[in-house]
Parts: structure tokens; C-alpha cells; sequence
């Protein structure tokens, strides 16, 4: 059952999630180029994927409008679907981030996520206990993904800022910009 308190951590997770796509867009506008495809020498302490920053921008398109929008829409219209595990590297292959400008895949996200944010909203009570049979995780309502999708979007600003903290340690070879 989902008690008044739980509402009020969702929709405090609605606003992050909500939030989040102006964050991401500002940091890439203020990112030069030349640091979209670095990648460091250790990848020690890395709190996830192991991917530079174009292929995060790429990422979090894609988990938002092939993996939790999907999601999302299937939990609600379905009964109990079975949702298989998206593996990230596989994914990013596939879809040859590599060639993707992530000022555009930031662009296609913010976007997406407007359109996720939306569905999410427009959910009622009874829908957000729907539950569905999610690999990795069993039983999970559609409350527990909405959160998963704040997660996973946490997961990947943390890897981003991790590799600005490897840009800024003297081994990079690269010098930070001074703050304005």
C-alpha cells in the first residue's frame, strides 16, 4: 500500500527527475569539446559505467526513451509484464555513441524527459501500485521504478562529476578552466 508519506518521497522524486535535464544541459554547455571522448588512464573508484561524458549524454537519452519510459507505459497499460535486464555497454554499442553529438543527445533528452515526466504525472494511486516482474529485482510496483529511473539517473551524474574530479587530478594532463 502506498501511505501519504510514500507519495511525498515520490513526488520529491518526480521534481529531481523533473529537474535534472537543465543540470545535465548546462554542464555540457559549459564542457568543451575536446573532453567529450576523454577517458582516464584508471578507472579506479568509478562509481559506474565506464563511459566519457558523450557516451553518458547518450546513455541517459536512451534509458529514458527506450528503457524506463517503455517501462513505465508497460507497468501501467499491462498486467504484471515480465521486463528483461538493458545492458548499458551492449546498448552503447548498438547504438554507436560514439558518433552521437552529445549537445544533441542532451537535447533529445531533455526533451524525453519532459515526456516521461508528464506520463509519470498523470499516474493516479491505483496505477502506481501496479507492479510488474523486473529482472534483477523481482516485484516491483511502478512507484519502485519511478524510482529506479531517479537511481539510475543519480548513478550516471555521479560517474559524470567523477570523471570532471579525474580532469581536475594532475595526472589527466588537462588544466581546469577558472571559475567565472
Amino acid at each position: 500500500m502506498i501511505s501519504e508519506k510514500h507519495v511525498d518521497i515520490l513526488a520529491d522524486t518526480v521534481r529531481s527527475l523533473e529537474t535534472l535535464p537543465e543540470r545535465v544541459s548546462l554542464l555540457y554547455r559549459g564542457l568543451p569539446a575536446e573532453y567529450w571522448d576523454w577517458k582516464p588512464g584508471s578507472w579506479e573508484a568509478c562509481p559506474g559505467e565506464e563511459f566519457s561524458f558523450r557516451e553518458h549524454a547518450c546513455h541517459v537519452l536512451d534509458f529514458d526513451t527506450l528503457v524506463y519510459h517503455p517501462r513505465i507505459r508497460r507497468v501501467r497499460d499491462e498486467q504484471h509484464p515480465k521486463i528483461e535486464r538493458v545492458f548499458g555497454y551492449e546498448l552503447a554499442k548498438e547504438r554507436r555513441y560514439a558518433d552521437i553529438d552529445p549537445l544533441e543527445a542532451v537535447a533529445g533528452f531533455v526533451a524525453a524527459r519532459k515526456a516521461t515526466v508528464a506520463t509519470i504525472k498523470a499516474l493516479d494511486a491505483g496505477q502506481l501500485r501496479r507492479t510488474a516482474e523486473l529482472a534483477q529485482y523481482g516485484t516491483i510496483t511502478l512507484a519502485g521504478i519511478i524510482h529506479l529511473l531517479f537511481d539510475h539517473d543519480s548513478r550516471h551524474m555521479a560517474c559524470v562529476h567523477w570523471l570532471l574530479a579525474k580532469l581536475a587530478c594532475s595526472d589527466s594532463g588537462i588544466q581546469p578552466a577558472t571559475p567565472k
